[in-house]
């Protein structure tokens, strides 16, 4: 996929390439593409349909995107159409989607969307989207579906069979644990991440929150807060064929000149009390 357009940032809103594709993870998939880029989530697609009201209805069909929204014009990408939605997640949380439609040819339609419960960084957004069009985002910053390990501010953790990602920057363990993280370029952007992502979980109607408190950990050789959670699944224990609590920590810290947020789990029945399943303990271990 070749694209040509135009882009501009606006003044004083420079990116450093290099800073940002440091801080993305990809996976291509059969017929999609798949990013996580400081806190945001984003895919490529393409559709057969044509670059008019009749194509961009169904877009918004696919997308479940509200039937009043009408799409604009980004000045950065003349030849797009934009729309934007947004979703109430929780009374703090909003979490916006911006999907960028391109003409590809009469009847090709590709689409790129983005989304974040952060606050909107436009700059980074155009940035990817030129980026993704120009087809200059480095191989370096995509692996196989198949894991064999993860890399975390700079540092590569070899892993075991049996781990699979669930999305970028999402790697699961079975009864070993899980976490997702983002690296980011300033602590404010982690700090809200990890905040948006535990008032996301503790609003959830799919448990409970059963305890919460702030605990000490080491999280890559560096001490640091982390808020801990108990939280009870409604699923039966008979259904998940195991425990239905999962404990969770949100971690932020500063590791090797990035900002990671970084959210990490397992099921109570996992581990020893007061200890950590092994994927947990690669990167962090509880202060004694």
């Amino acid at each position: 996929m070749t694209l040509v357009c135009t882009f501009n940032l606006l003044r004083g809103q420079a990116i450093n390439a290099i800073e940002i594709f440091s801080n993305t993870h990809g996976i291509r998939q059969e017929g999609t593409t798949f990013y996580e880029v400081e806190g945001y989530t984003i895919f490529v697609q393409s559709h057969r349909a044509s670059f008019d009201d009749k194509g961009f209805k169904k877009i918004k069909k696919k997308y479940s995107i509200n039937k009043e929204i009408s799409p604009v014009i980004d000045t950065a990408f003349q030849k797009a159409r934009v729309f934007v939605k947004t979703q109430v997640r929780t009374k703090k949380i909003t979490e916006s989607g911006i999907i960028y439609l391109f003409p590809q040819g009469p009847s090709e339609i590709i689409v790129i969307g983005l989304q974040t419960t952060l606050g909107r960084d436009e700059a980074l957004e155009k940035f990817f989207v030129k980026s993704i069009l120009e087809n200059s985002i480095p191989n370096s910053v995509y692996t196989t579906m198949e894991v064999d390990g993860i890399r975390i501010a700079g540092r590569f953790i070899e892993l075991g069979p049996g781990c699979y990602w669930m999305s970028t920057h999402n790697v699961q363990c079975p009864n070993l644990g899980q976490m997702n993280w983002s690296e980011f370029r300033n602590i404010d952007k982690a700090k809200e991440m990890v905040d948006a992502q535990s008032d996301i979980t503790a609003g959830k109607s799919i448990g409970q929150l059963l305890e919460q408190d702030s605990i000490k950990v080491i999280f890559e050789g560096k001490e640091t807060q982390a808020l801990r959670m108990k939280y009870k699944l409604k699923v039966p224990q008979v259904i998940m064929g195991g425990s239905n609590i999962l404990i969770i920590y949100y971690v932020v810290a500063e590791v090797r000149g990035k900002y990671v947020a970084c959210v990490l789990s397992h099921y109570d029945d996992e581990i020893v009390r007061n200890t950590l399943p092994p994927l947990l303990k690669e990167i962090m271990s509880l202060r004694e």
